[in-house]
């Protein structure tokens, strides 16, 4: 089969390997549609050194299935599926207290194991799910960092007539601006970067200038602070900004160090959170049902496509920062 290998930090080739072997209760998958995730870029670029070069990148599409091992019997070759590509141990305390996304052991499709830039990728049937016909191509692959988003924002229990704030108009701040527009809840957006801004604007947020944040964030009503760019400047911004009473969820992973006001937070009663990807099973379930039903279309965000053979150009353009999703589709 055809794989783009990561052969060393900044450059993908495509060669032909050899297809995975199934393990027991393991399925095979050809994908249809993949998209490229900021997770692809930080390893492509080295700031993720890998173990083993060449590495296969890639976790997030729709395919179908094409072999299912012995003891699969919840899918069957030839349906159309997505993959939860974060594959918890089950076993652990993490686990065994539900919050399986902080498993140390957690296993994850393009960074720890094989990913799905290429003709096949196994995945554990437990972390495959089948979809409805309703659900498109560019909508299906676009469900996992949408799942991200959604995650957040069930955790931050934001209501419908509630207002939010999104720092960082990125795909998963993007994605989460369009689930609570689409449940009815107000959102003040916030980037550096004008074309960013006025993809949030399309999806329906509201414009908050940097010099009139704090101020405009407090009269709004914030109830929580989404902090999504993964920058240090922008999680003290949200940090400094977020109203009395309110909860500052960052979903960026920033890796340099940000200050704030411990005094300010415990007289203010404002609470900080994390927000890691997504918990198992549920998470995907109702992503997979709130995009069936037409209530959620994540591929709003897609803006371009391209061929297989081109994945390193789609690559390199999403390294610009300048593009929406980024999908490939093979050829």
């Amino acid at each position: 089969m055809r794989a783009a290998l990561l052969m060393v930090p900044s450059k993908i080739e495509i060669h032909e390997i050899a297809p995975p072997a199934l393990a027991k209760d393991e399925v095979l998958i050809q994908p249809i549609r993949m998209g490229i995730c900021g997770t692809d870029i930080s390893i492509y670029h080295g700031h993720r050194p890998m173990a083993i070069y060449p590495f296969v990148l890639g976790h997030e599409l729709v395919g179908r299935v094409v072999e299912v091992a012995e003891g699969v019997t919840k899918l069957n070759v030839g349906q159309r599926v997505v993959v939860e590509p974060n594959y918890p141990c089950g076993a652990c305390a993490y686990c065994l207290s539900g919050r399986g996304n902080i498993c140390p052991k957690k296993q994850s499709m393009g960074v720890t194991v094989a990913g799905c830039f290429a003709d096949y990728v196994a995945a554990p049937a437990d972390f495959v799910w089948a979809l409805p016909d309703s659900i498109s191509d560019s909508d299906a692959a676009t469900i996992e960092p949408l799942t991200v988003s959604l995650h957040a924002l069930f955790q931050s229990g934001a209501m419908m007539g509630d207002t939010v704030a999104v720092l960082g108009c990125g795909v998963i701040g993007l994605l989460l601006i369009h689930t609570a527009v689409r449940q009815g809840i107000k959102v003040l957006a916030h980037d550096k970067f004008e074309h960013k801004l006025a993809l949030a604007t399309r999806l329906g947020a509201v414009v908050s200038p940097t010099k009139e944040i704090k101020e405009m964030w407090q009269a709004e009503g914030v109830s929580t602070v989404f902090e999504c760019s993964g920058a240090s400047a922008a999680v003290e911004l949200s940090l400094a900004s977020a109203p009395r009473g309110s909860r500052v969820i960052l979903l960026g992973l920033a890796s340099s160090p940000a200050n704030f006001m411990p005094f300010r937070f415990v007289r203010e009663g404002i609470r900080l959170e994390g927000s890691l990807i997504y918990d198992h099973p549920s998470d995907f379930a109702r992503s997979i049902a709130l995009v069936a039903s037409g209530i959620l279309h994540p591929s709003c965000i897609v803006s371009n496509t391209f061929q297989f053979s081109s994945i390193a150009d789609a690559i390199e353009l999403a390294c610009t920062g300048h593009a929406g999703k980024i999908h490939t589709v093979l050829d």
